[in-house]
């Protein structure tokens, strides 16, 4: 009778251990089953330091107690890293097979995505979990209203206006500017007029004033600027992109970026505007805040003089009375479909990294702020901002960059055929027409015309109408296809 009612207890506690087993890794992971997952991603620098600290880290202890083994690699720039998808999807001659996971941006994905080959992610992440990251950023990994979740969130960034101190203190207290000033797009083109006065009037030699001010990414100038000002360039309605390239809010957006620049007040000289900054050529410029590692320390002019300088990190300047506005940037991380055991180990990576106590670490490291709710508790971030330093431009960036994204309501394009080229006609057409009058207004000036007269030639109605067609006309070719 013993053996007869034990034999059932004993396959029920049996199936019982198997089922519980199942619920805890449904999909056969163990440490002594292990899945490789393979990770492309375009990190350089202190964060690619950043990010293979933590994957040897994840790999050590939670990944190893799991099953899941991460390789990661650096492919150089986004754009490269693209390119080299695009290879191995076309399964071109020497391309390495596709990796299991890659750094992507939303447009990127979504061009993926239409060959089929995106995993949705949500059916390995809860409603509950789903609801700890901030909702915007969530938000853009979704293209269609079923829900599912085609980009993951790992690291986010914004805009950030960053100022040598050193040399704007010299500035204020000669002039009388305060940093108020700096809140606005208006206040930054009024404080640069000045600034280029002032350092004209430290020499005897007429028209040499620096430039003050110039600008990373002028694409989100324009789509953010725009948004600013109530008009969305670039909306899309069930698929369709619908262009609102409001004339007048373009003007304002000339008249506070080429009008500056062609009179020597803004400036753009090497690759980046932080390089611009180091050679002394600008005292000001807004850049991501992923790049805050950049910024340098000290200032090298071209005679030679070297001179130590301090940073000061502000919000991202918005046109007066508007609504506070920027950018939400950073690529995510995209899952290409598999088999279920290899998505769900990708994912399990992806909420590891992206735990708070994990993802701070990341940011504070890297300059990218953290992806959850719970990052922007001031208690959670004390130990990480005392180990930075306090007054950092570590922590300064941190703070301003969570607070942005707190405050501020940010906003990126939804992605659209043709998102990549539309970016780039919005990235260049303004950005290049300034720079390329302002050197026909030096050569002008070289022949011994003015600079008010040499300037006057270019800003007209008639040069904003030409642009302003000819960039419209872009535009709609892109959207009409």
């Amino acid at each position: 009778m013993k053996e007869k009612w034990l034999l059932p207890v004993l396959a029920a506690v049996f199936i019982g251990l198997l089922t519980g087993c199942e619920k805890k890794n449904p999909y056969g992971l163990s440490e002594k089953n292990p899945v490789t997952i393979t990770i492309w991603h375009y990190y350089n620098g202190v964060q690619k330091e950043e990010f293979d600290r933590l994957v040897q880290e994840f790999n050590e202890n939670e990944g190893r107690g799991k099953g899941i083994i991460i390789k990661a690699f650096n492919k150089g720039s986004i754009d490269e890293l693209s390119t080299l998808i695009n290879e191995s999807i076309d399964k071109k001659i020497g391309s390495e097979p596709l990796p299991d996971v890659f750094s992507a941006y939303a447009d990127k994905v979504y061009e993926v995505d239409q060959k089929g080959l995106a995993a949705d992610l949500s059916s390995y992440l809860t409603s509950e979990e789903i609801l700890e990251y901030v909702d915007a950023y969530m938000e853009e990994g979704k293209f269609d209203s079923t829900g599912a979740i085609k980009v993951f969130p790992i690291a986010k960034s914004t805009e950030i206006l960053t100022v040598n101190k050193t040399d704007w203190d010299k500035f204020a207290e000669a002039t009388g500017v305060t940093e108020e000033a700096l809140s606005t797009w208006e206040g930054i083109t009024r404080v640069a007029e000045t600034y280029y006065k002032w350092t004209d009037s430290l020499t005897e030699t007429p028209d040499d004033g620096k430039a003050f001010f110039g600008r990373d990414a002028f694409a989100n100038y324009m789509i953010i600027g725009s948004f600013q000002l109530g008009h969305e360039i670039f909306k899309v309605i069930d698929g369709t992109i619908v262009l609102d390239f409001d004339k007048p809010t373009m003007r304002k957006l000339w008249d506070n970026y080429y009008v500056p620049y062609v009179n020597g007040y803004f400036g753009s000289y090497g690759k980046f505007r932080s390089d611009d900054v180091k050679t002394g050529h600008l005292a000001a410029f807004v850049g991501a805040t992923s790049g805050i590692a950049y910024f340098p320390t000290s200032v090298t002019l071209e005679d030679g003089t070297n001179y130590v300088i301090e940073s000061k990190l502000y919000p991202l300047p918005n046109f007066e009375g508007s609504v506070p506005c920027a950018v939400q940037q950073g690529a995510g991380m995209m899952v290409f479909k598999s088999e279920e055991k290899r998505e769900y180990a990708a994912t399990l990576f992806l909420k590891w990294f992206t735990n708070v106590e994990q993802n701070v670490e990341f940011a504070v490291g890297s300059g990218y702020l953290p992806v959850k709710k719970a990052a922007g508790n001031q208690e959670l971030l004390i130990p990480f901002l005392a180990e930075a330093g306090e007054n950092s431009a570590a922590s300064q960036n941190l703070l301003i960059g969570l607070d942005t994204a707190n405050q501020y309501r940010l906003y990126t394009s939804k992605p659209f055929k043709g998102g990549d080229r539309a970016r780039s006609v919005l990235n260049s057409t303004m950005a290049l027409k300034a720079k390329e009058d302002y050197n026909q207004i030096r050569a002008l000036m070289d022949q011994g015309v003015k600079r008010e007269n040499a300037v006057a030639n270019f800003v007209t109605e008639e040069n904003f109408d030409n642009w302003y067609r000819d960039t419209m006309g872009k535009l709609e070719a892109i959207a009409g296809e």
